[in-house]
């Protein structure tokens, strides 16, 4: 059998079922797989990558022993027991800082651990520090003024992307087995292409958000406070999610990640006729959409190539595939809109008193949001909840929506990205990842092809809401057949 791409792209390192299972059974102690995530850290490409903020090896070492004691005495160990653990910077872990990338911020310690996390490490991930990001997690780049430019550790001409690049590059340099970041506009999904991982961007209210910063009164972390998203744009659509280096992985962190939480998965419409378990090819046909998503922007001729290619491998296979043009049109703009109008609050008051360190194209995006009336804001609000409504009717016949991530591969190291002669550059590369944001469902990335320049080129996979692990299932089916 064919090896799919992002097994080929991540062969010779473990993912995280693996080291857990390897750790749980006395295989490898955890110890020596925290060795060997050092030792990724102060290898030349690892220093190279520059994806960490902060870095924790101390209490990752004691963490590892413990284990290790744990097992030897017979206790039956968590279900990610001794993987490494990265975090990226705008997401709270109590010690550690937490600093959203920002000079503003740089001397802040959180005092509390973000759920979605603290779960993770529940179940035995060991953490080994905090992540890169672009200054609040602005960029589908990672440059910080705080840590400096993330490059990308397998394609050195090309930007890991953002704003999760940090955990991306982490990820693609052997350093960490799973990474948690945010996204809002495509911050998972992105840097995944850029490197050539998995991503999943859970739907909106999926998992807990709490521990995200800016929060709510511009909280930090402050005085036990648990800085939460707030109730305008970013606080609504902006979600936590795992990066990691197959599609398993991502299920595993997701069914933890999810425990007890107070906004549960939805239970799947019966039609999909999936369940938990993953799916084998064959189980049934799938029912889907294609788009190559030129509605959202340009479009490499070689991207629309490789969804046709993929469409027709399908149908070949016995899949019911169509193609729909027109899919999540009207998202993209109603996004756009909204988040140029809806008033950024929680970053404003974090920042107040401290707009000289702020980045002058970051404090301009937040200052310009307060610069609509009222009325504007709710035409906007208005107009975003009538094109996710649409965009869910859509979906709501259908297995799945299968998109790429962007109209082309990762941008250079500067941040541009030529599509057939045409430059793009800034959030005008991320329209695809917009478009499947607004829609509040979950959305899987996995890489199927490679561009004329060397690089991968994913594809996103986009369900109903509360089907992440339906996603999941069809990312999986198709992981083994669009080889």
């Amino acid at each position: 059998m064919s090896t799919s791409l992002l097994r080929r792209l991540n062969s010779g390192l473990d993912d995280a079922t693996g080291i857990a299972g390897k750790v749980r059974t006395g295989c490898r102690s955890a110890v020596d797989v925290l060795a060997q995530a050092r030792a990724g850290a102060e290898s030349a490409a690892g220093k190279t990558a520059n994806a960490f903020i902060t870095e924790d090896w101390d209490r990752a070492a004691e963490a590892a022993a413990a284990l290790d004691k744990r097992r030897a005495a017979g206790e039956e160990l968590g279900p990610l027991a001794g993987v490494p653990l990265s975090v990226k910077d705008v997401i709270a872990v109590a010690g550690l800082p937490i600093t959203a990338a920002s000079l503003a911020f740089a001397d802040r310690i959180a005092t509390t651990t973000a759920p979605a996390v603290q779960r993770l490490l529940d179940a035995d991930a060991i953490l080994i520090g905090k992540t890169n990001c672009p200054e609040f997690a602005f960029g589908p780049s990672c440059d910080s003024p705080l840590r400096g430019r993330t490059t990308n550790p397998r394609f050195p001409s090309a930007t890991p992307g953002g704003s999760s690049g940090g955990e991306a590059a982490s990820l693609a340099a052997g350093i960490s087995a799973l990474g948690i970041g945010s996204d809002y506009g495509g911050s998972l999904r992105w840097p995944a292409q850029c490197v050539g991982i998995a991503a999943l961007r859970p739907g909106v209210g999926s998992l807990p958000v709490e521990g995200q910063v800016p929060g709510t009164d511009g909280s930090f972390g402050d005085d036990g406070i648990i800085p939460v998203a707030g109730t305008g744009v970013q606080g609504t659509f902006q979600t936590i999610g795992p990066m990691a280096r197959s599609v398993r992985d991502l299920r595993t962190a997701f069914r933890i990640m999810r425990e007890q939480s107070d906004a549960p998965t939805a239970e799947p419409a019966p039609s999909v006729g999936y369940d938990d378990a993953p799916a084998r090819p064959g189980n049934r046909p799938m029912r889907l959409l294609w788009t190559d998503g030129s509605r959202f922007g340009p479009v490499r001729r070689e991207v629309r190539v490789m969804m046709e290619q993929a469409a027709a491998k399908l149908v070949a296979l016995g899949s019911g595939i169509r193609e729909k043009p027109e899919a999540l049109s009207g998202c993209l703009p109603a996004y756009d809109r909204l988040r140029a109008v809806d008033p950024m609050k929680e970053h404003a008051a974090a920042i107040r008193g401290r707009e000289h360190r702020i980045c002058a194209s970051n404090l301009h995006a937040v200052r310009s949001t307060f610069l609509s009336s009222p009325a504007e804001v709710r035409h906007a609000w208005r107009a975003a909840e009538a094109a996710r409504r649409a965009a869910q009717e859509e979906l709501a016949d259908v297995d799945a929506l299968i998109l790429p991530v962007a109209g082309g591969p990762a941008a250079d190291a500067e941040g541009l990205l030529d599509i057939d002669g045409t430059s793009v550059q800034g959030w005008e590369i991320m329209g695809h990842c917009r478009a499947v944001t607004l829609t509040g469902c979950p959305a899987v990335s996995i890489p199927i092809a490679m561009s004329s320049d060397g690089l991968p080129l994913s594809i996103q996979i986009v369900t109903g809401p509360g089907l992440e692990l339906h996603a999941l299932d069809i990312a999986e089916q198709l992981e083994l057949l669009l080889v």
